[in-house]
């Protein structure tokens, strides 16, 4: 009768003990919680290697295999899991991404919210604003700024503007929509 007992109140607590995902128990190690605008600033730039570091397979796959920043959970909606975070590369400079994952922690979506760098005379600026819990507001920038005749930093800049919505939908994935775009550079198509 006791060793009846014991296996009845083990299966009872093995019952109602809860699996909770990896990335859940992880929430309180992000720096900001609900962040609403996502900008690659001389803040951010100055402070990010004090966040917590995570070296996880999910980037590995994805993003890099170099350890990322925690930066932002977002309690978006309660039937998954969203966090942002940033991505180190190096000379080319700092990317904010958003990941969408399901309950079990498997990845429906990442997407590069914000970032900031340079290359071959060229900047590169995304940023991205929540303007409803569905939906962020998107402005990406490239600027030309060496003229590449003269080898030297252009007396005017120009460049290109995009402006979009990333719409996160039901299932999790992200579509961009744009809606404005403003032309100054003229890529040859090759």
């Amino acid at each position: 009768m006791r060793i009846l007992t014991s296996i009845i109140i083990l299966s009872l607590i093995s019952c109602n003990s809860r699996y909770v995902p990896y990335w859940e128990k992880q929430k309180g190690d992000f720096k900001y919680h609900n962040k609403k605008e996502f900008v690659s600033d001389s803040i951010l730039r100055a402070d990010y290697k004090t966040y917590k570091k995570s070296r996880h397979p999910l980037f590995d796959n994805f993003v890099s295999s170099e350890p990322v920043y925690l930066y932002s959970w977002q309690d978006r909606d309660k039937t998954k899991n969203e966090f942002t975070v940033i991505k180190d590369d190096g000379e080319l400079g700092l990317k904010i991404l958003y990941f969408i994952l399901d309950k079990k922690d498997s990845l429906l979506s990442w997407t590069l919210i914000a970032g900031m760098g340079s290359e071959g005379g060229y900047w590169f600026e995304t940023r991205s604003k929540f303007i409803s819990p569905d939906t962020l507001l998107n402005i990406g920038a490239t600027t030309q700024w060496l003229d590449f005749e003269k080898e030297q930093k252009m007396e005017k800049t120009k460049g290109d503007t995009t402006f979009s919505y990333l719409i996160i939908e039901n299932s999790g994935r992200v579509t961009e929509k744009v809606f404005k775009e403003v032309k100054d550079l003229h890529f040859k198509n090759q």
